[in-house]
């Protein structure tokens, strides 16, 4: 006892402690943000969207030359696109103490990155994208990573009446005759003006009235945030000067086993869907008001089930499909749906407190197998995304939370009228896990 009482007496024991505390590593922020800059929107931006939405591949081409050669002296500012007058497109990158890197640029609000490691500790990148900002502007984009908006999926005859003013609206058709995400200029191309608060990054966008034939005059706000627990959290906000229908979603393409990986690796994802229902679509893609109970068919995905079995059952050369979310009462987030890729043991969970959800296979991406014959017999043109990667049919699949579609056109259907002094709130998170052991 005496000798413990002279060494907490003596100097040496508190000079000790003093010395380690000096020389103590500073800690290492659990969730690290860093912001620079992604390229620069082009002067004609509203103008380009509107033109090559209508133009042939070869149309396309010559048109990229001129505009690069040619940049219009005249001022081409449409107020059907608010946000288009800012000229830097930023990117901002979180990086997460398990390894996990997300990347956000501001043009659509998109998506870019998603790299979590596998079971082996070795981080790919998981979502699809392009390497510039160029690539994401030309018309074969498939709305990679984007925010889709005003109004995602599809308004047949892009007819909508309001109610209760009874009133009813023409909207764009950029797919056939049918308005589709948002028509030729949707949230997804638009440079969204932004700022960081804390670990998180607000966007903000003003859709004018009647841009694309939308009533009224919206306020969006997105949030995005990602966590140490490698999450990444994104929430939607609207408000409106009058009553109009809004429907906002997220559009990344999926392949957990790498965005380069290609069909193969996708056949083998394990899918499950918390739905007991999907609404039926016609022969155009279009739905028709019924919803169907999965059980006993190709739509199943209640209980895990591989892609590889479920793909060759779809009449229509894959899933394209709105199902059904199962939501408990008074639920704020909901379980919507869980892929598993078993060699890299890489999970994704989707959650959201929407009633839908969008589950799509790349069914429409490049078909390397497919000769289209015509005056010419010609082979697919790939699409070149991150990397050098291939995104070819079937190689990427799609979750995407939101309202059931065209449900403005159908009494049974969830609402989807906003009206001035409501906000409209989707909310969404995509977690991103591992599974360490062999999945039974």
């Amino acid at each position: 006892m005496a000798e413990e009482a002279e060494e907490k007496a003596s100097g040496d024991t508190v000079s000790i402690v003093k010395a380690e505390s000096e020389i103590a590593p500073p800690k290492v922020p659990d969730v690290e943000l860093i912001v620079d800059g992604f390229g620069f929107m082009p002067e004609d931006s509203v103008n380009q969207f509107k033109s090559r939405s209508k133009m042939t591949a070869a149309e396309l081409k010559k048109s990229s030359k001129s505009v690069k050669e040619n940049k219009s002296t005249s001022s081409s500012q449409s107020p059907c696109a608010s946000s288009t007058n800012i000229d830097i497109v930023r990117r901002y990158t979180w990086k997460t103490k398990n390894r996990m890197t997300v990347q956000i640029i501001t043009f659509g609000a998109t998506i870019t990155t998603i790299q979590v490691p596998d079971k082996k500790g070795v981080p790919d990148d998981v979502i699809a994208g392009f390497d510039t900002l160029e690539e994401y502007f030309q018309p074969r984009n498939p709305y990679f990573g984007a925010t889709i908006g005003r109004y995602a999926n599809y308004i047949r005859d892009g007819t909508i009446v309001v109610k209760p003013s009874g009133r009813m609206y023409m909207l764009s058709n950029n797919r056939g005759h049918n308005h589709y995400n948002g028509g030729y200029i949707g949230f997804d191309k638009v440079n969204w003006r932004s700022y960081v608060n804390g670990n998180k990054v607000v966007m903000s966008h003003i859709s004018e009235r009647f841009h694309e034939g939308y009533p009224g005059t919206v306020m969006a706000q997105i949030t995005f945030e990602v966590t140490c627990n490698n999450t990444l959290k994104i929430e939607m906000r609207c408000t409106t000067s009058e009553p109009t229908i809004v429907n906002l979603s997220s559009s990344p393409y999926f392949n957990l086993a790498g965005h380069h990986a290609g069909p193969e690796q996708m056949y083998d994802h394990i899918i499950s869907i918390n739905a007991d229902k999907y609404t039926v679509v016609d022969d155009d893609g279009l739905v028709t008001g019924e919803k169907n109970v999965v059980g006993g068919t190709a739509y199943d995905f209640r209980v895990p089930r591989v892609l590889r079995a479920m793909l060759p059952r779809i009449p229509m050369g894959g899933y394209d499909v709105n199902y059904c979310i199962t939501q408990g009462t008074e639920q704020d987030l909901s379980f919507q749906a869980r892929a598993l890729h078993p060699l890299t043991g890489r999970v994704v969970e989707v959650y959201s407190n929407q009633p839908g959800l969008q589950f799509y296979t790349g069914n429409l991406l490049p078909d390397p197998d497919k000769i289209v014959e015509g005056k010419k017999s010609y082979g697919y043109i790939p699409l070149m995304g991150k990397q050098g990667a291939h995104y070819k049919k079937h190689g990427l699949f799609c979750l995407m939370p939101q309202n059931y579609p065209d449900a403005v056109n159908h009494k049974n259907f969830p609402n989807s009228i906003l009206n001035p002094g409501e906000v409209y709130v989707h909310k969404i998170q995509y977690k991103f896990g591992l599974l360490l052991g062999k999945y039974v």
